[in-house]
């Protein structure tokens, strides 16, 4: 199947809206199992891949059902469809036990598919084990027995016609009026957000709001203990980072009522008069009290402010410190649960250790037990043996009879730890039977503990105290690792840089009760809070930090403070994510460079290039600097000279001055 790893064109993608397009319901792209082994990843730890010139993270297979497996809480189904074959797990809801899932159970005949059936499917591409295998969120049986065959022939006009070709992001679903209990629309973030507010999609610009293009990530309260690991610490922490970077001082800083913001806000931040809005006849829009200033997830400049906008001072770039970050509230307990979790899966490797080596005890100590009644029986009988020789030779001719009576009698020696078990049973019954009656009552019973076990059973729950002792004292000091090497990582991957600039500050207050808490709704979008107005919004989307005062609070176990954190330094690092608006001043001074020596416009290569010679920018993302040329066009810093040149505007070179 072929497959074209070449990314999309410089002006037709930027990564904030591969991943909100990829995250819509309607993005399933048919592909072949042979394209879901082959196609490149195109954003690290998100699951998002290029086929061809498309991102994609859903896929729809359509292939014959090869085996399926039922497990408790999952099902695992192998596909074919002739180019490859690929694993497809679905999870259930509620476990269920091999019995009910089993051949011939109700579940089993309620799937609708058997194995041997052309079924279609959709899911996620996952990697696990450096192997692709689907997350399947349906699955169906196809009626038509040409289903497979049309589906690859789709998948090759697909990549004649769509993945071989410049990709545009199609628009939205036209919005309809919302239904009730309608789970699964094909567009019912986006839909309902733009029929509940007719007014401002009418008066925006196409893009509509900023607020499309944040990634939804799950609260992270609500994370699974699966998914507290390092990586996805990672990925909150960079979401908390850059939606700090358009938040203005002052915002981030206070909690307070509505009224409070608004005064506090025009202190920091100049607004202009009621009177000039009103004699302003070009702006017709409505004005509000307490209307936001700032757009709290930062937008592109408009190629044209006109009316208030053009009086605003932007928001300063400000670099967070690895203090701030862990005064964060939802950052420090999701730091804290994934401390916490890998404490819990070394304590739970260590019991299944302890579980093992018990059963290896009592599996010794059973065998021993059987050898010693073995040889105590061969003793007795070896003891009787001469008076059985003296009896044998006063009566020679012994009848067949008081032989059996003699070797019962024998065999009841053997076993008398049998007990009252093996009272009236025959005496014909055979000796391996009784001897397999012995080892399995020896099991059921509790074997004396040697000197050694309950040494080594003692050290194991010292050593398990000690652990639990340590990781309350340590538990700070891990997650203060846990973030320094997060901000290592982000920074060795390019998303963050270091900065020399201003950075926040951390607000100091009067009193305890002053100290602030991150509103959930800052990032993650509370359901129950839709219809509150902006300049509530504005409130609760301030990333805040707790007060010095409060700090215990963070760091409680249990609700009760154990550690404060460390005093932030003057001396620490600063970082700022690298998005466009931190990019733009760096952008424009490598452009300036390469004019300086290269007339008639600069290519994108070359322009990166003398980015890059600045160590501080020497890891940037190709995507992140694409996305940036794409901005600084549509705000009309530059303009492309022939198919593939750039070069200033009119003007923005003495502009650009300014910045640097």
């Amino acid at each position: 199947m072929p497959i074209n790893n070449e990314p999309p064109a410089t002006d037709s993608l930027t990564a904030n809206q591969v991943k909100s397009y990829v995250l819509r319901t309607d993005a399933i792209a048919p592909c072949s199992v042979a394209d879901a082994h082959a196609i490149p990843e195109a954003i690290k730890d998100l699951d998002i891949y290029w086929l061809g010139s498309v991102p994609c993270r859903n896929v729809r297979l359509v292939g014959l059902l090869l085996e399926a497996t039922e497990y408790e809480s999952r099902s695992v189904y192998l596909i074919d469809d002739g180019t490859d074959s690929i694993n497809c797990l679905k999870k259930r809801p509620v476990r269920m036990s091999i019995e009910e899932v089993g051949e011939g159970s109700s579940f089993h005949r309620s799937r609708g598919f058997e194995v041997g059936d052309i079924v279609s499917i959709i899911g996620k591409i996952e990697s696990y084990k450096k192997t692709r295998q689907i997350y399947v969120s349906s699955i169906d049986k196809c009626v038509s027995p040409d289903a497979e065959s049309q589906h690859l022939l789709q998948v090759l006009r697909q990549h004649r016609d769509v993945y071989s070709q410049p990709f545009t992001i199609p628009p939205l679903p036209a919005p309809s009026t919302p239904k009730k209990h309608e789970r699964f629309t094909p567009q019912p973030g986006y839909a309902s957000s733009m029929a509940s507010s007719p007014t401002t999609v009418s008066h925006s610009s196409p893009i509509a709001s900023p607020k499309k293009e944040n990634p939804r990530l799950r609260h992270p309260s609500r994370l699974r203990s699966k998914d507290l690991n390092e990586n996805v610490f990672r990925m909150y922490l960079s979401h908390v980072i850059i939606s700090t970077l358009s938040v203005s001082e002052s915002t981030s800083q206070d909690y307070l009522p509505l009224e409070s913001i608004s005064e506090y806000t025009s202190n920091s931040t100049p607004k202009p008069s009621r009177t000039r809005a009103d004699l302003d006849s070009s702006n017709k829009t409505p004005t509000r009290t307490a209307r936001p200033q700032i757009d709290p997830f930062g937008s592109p400049t408009p190629k044209k402010p006109i009316g208030l906008v053009s009086d605003e001072s932007p928001v300063p770039t400000l670099g967070v410190t690895l203090s701030y970050l862990r005064r964060v509230q939802l950052l420090s307990d999701l730091a804290q649960r994934v401390v916490d979790n890998a404490a819990h899966e070394r304590d739970k490797a260590m019991r299944h250790a302890e579980r093992k080596a018990r059963a290896k005890y009592e599996s010794l100590q059973s065998l021993t037990l059987e050898r010693s009644a073995l040889t105590s029986a061969a003793a007795s009988k070896k003891s009787e043996a001469p008076g059985s020789r003296s009896r044998s030779s006063q009566a020679p001719h012994r009848s067949s009879s008081t032989k059996v009576i003699e070797a019962s009698s024998h065999a009841s020696l053997r076993s008398p730890h049998l007990g009252r078990s093996s009272v009236g049973q025959s005496s014909s019954i055979p000796h391996s039977n009784r001897a397999s009656d012995v080892s399995r009552s020896s099991t059921r019973t509790k074997h004396p503990i040697t000197p050694e076990e309950t040494t080594r059973r003692a050290a194991y729950h010292t050593k398990l105290s000690e652990l639990h002792e340590e990781d309350k004292k340590k538990r700070t000091a891990r997650m203060k690792r846990l973030f320094e090497s997060a901000l290592r990582t982000l920074v060795r991957e390019g998303e963050l840089t270091l900065f020399d600039g201003p950075r926040r500050r951390i607000p100091l207050f009067s009193s305890p009760t002053e100290g602030i808490q991150l509103s959930p709704s800052g990032i993650w979008h509370d359901l129950a809070d839709t219809t509150t107005n902006s300049s509530v919004s504005t409130a609760s989307t301030a990333l805040t930090a707790p007060s010095c005062s409060d700090l215990e609070t963070i760091s409680e176990d249990d609700g009760q403070s154990t550690d404060m954190l460390s005093d932030p330094s003057d001396s620490e690092d600063a970082y700022v994510p690298v998005t466009p608006e931190v990019l733009r001043p760096a952008m424009l001074a490598a452009l300036r460079r390469c004019i300086i020596t290269q007339r008639g416009g600069v290519d994108l290569k070359s322009w990166a290039k003398a980015l890059r010679n600045d160590g501080q920018w020497s890891r940037i993302p190709d995507l992140v600097v694409k996305e940036t040329v794409e901005t600084l066009r549509q705000e009309e810093w530059v303009t492309r000279v022939g198919s593939e040149q750039w070069d200033f505007t009119r003007g923005s070179w003495a502009k650009s001055l300014k910045l640097s």
